[in-house]
């Protein structure tokens, strides 16, 4: 389409502003711009152009809200909720860690990762409480993955804000960036679902979870998780979260439709992580042996039962009193 104009009998043709140089201005010089412009998109093309490019992105980087996931086994099970484990912090029980994943790869247990698995401190002084790189965190706690996640064991992973930091700050490599291709899982941020079906639907069990969710009270501390069973995971036997460092454990019973009673727990995952200058400065007392730590589901495949072990210690040692 051309500009207004006027087109001449040799087929030339001159726009407005040519014809306005010539007749009021016929010694002003004039440039011609030879090269083509590139092409305008109007608003139906530049809409098609950033659908196709968000589809795209979608089918390649893109993270779902809620994952189903089958298992199959004859005999009760573990599946064990790890978080905050914090590798490359200095005051990090690295003891607990090592036994807790061992524990969970002896058992042939399966394990959801919640997020903060790396300390990931890129900032002073708090970087000065590191006593590995950050290259060296992602090595080391993907070597912990690697463990948890044999024989697709691995169920699904959480970002966390720690160790989410270097991607956010500086599109760095993360933990996170192969977790699908290495471990065949979902990778899940914010508040998720994870419906967990044993042989094929003989027994379905729901899971809310997420690394961090609003909610605080100093008389419960799994508020956080309960608040997030309500706001959002109605219906849900778990509802788990992490980041707060507080361990606890609630299990309670709700009415459905119909009269019908059911049980769920909201649970708060405990940390790996004893203190550091941050929690000490806060106030905040030192974690123990009973404060710290993943806690241990057992799941049973031919009958609708759940039962929540403290620690993971606990829960290996109720596998074996049920086999």
């Amino acid at each position: 389409m051309k500009d207004s104009g006027l087109f001449y009998p040799d087929g030339s043709f001159a726009d407005s502003n040519q014809i306005r140089r010539k007749n009021f201005a016929p010694n002003e010089t004039e440039i011609d711009q030879l090269t083509p412009f590139p092409s305008t998109r109007d608003f139906d093309l530049w809409a098609s152009i950033v659908m196709r490019q968000q589809s795209e992105r979608k089918e390649m980087l893109g993270i779902p809200e809620a994952i189903e996931v089958n298992i199959n086994a004859e005999k009760p099970f573990l599946m064990a909720l790890i978080a905050d484990s914090h590798v490359g912090g200095a005051e990090v029980n690295y003891q607990r860690l090592v036994k807790d994943v061992n524990l969970i790869k002896k058992a042939k247990g399966y394990s959801i990762t919640v997020g903060d698995l790396t300390d990931s401190f890129f900032f002073m002084p708090e970087v000065g409480e590191q006593i590995i790189s950050g290259d060296e965190q992602v090595l080391f706690a993907q070597s912990a993955l690697d463990q948890l996640g044999q024989d697709g064991h691995l169920v699904a992973g959480f970002g966390g804000d720690h160790d989410m930091w270097s991607k956010d700050k500086s599109g760095a490599h993360t933990l996170y960036q192969e977790f699908r291709n290495r471990y065949q899982a979902h990778y899940l941020e914010g508040v998720s679902y994870i419906t967990l079906r044993v042989n094929g639907g003989e027994q379905t069990y729901g899971f809310v979870g997420s690394h961090r969710h609003k909610g605080f009270s100093v008389y419960n501390d799994a508020h956080a998780s309960l608040r997030q069973w309500r706001d959002e995971g109605v219906g849900a036997v778990v509802s788990f979260t992490a980041h707060n460092h507080v361990k606890a454990a609630l299990t309670q019973v709700h009415k459905v439709a119909g009269g019908k009673e059911a049980k769920f727990h909201s649970l708060a995952l405990g940390a790996y992580k004893e203190t550091d200058r941050y929690s000490r400065k806060m106030g905040w007392p030192r974690k123990g042996e009973d404060s710290m730590g993943a806690f241990g589901l057992i799941l049973y495949p031919h009958e609708n039962k759940l039962e929540v072990c403290w620690t993971i210690e606990d829960a290996v040692n109720r596998l074996a009193e049920l086999r």
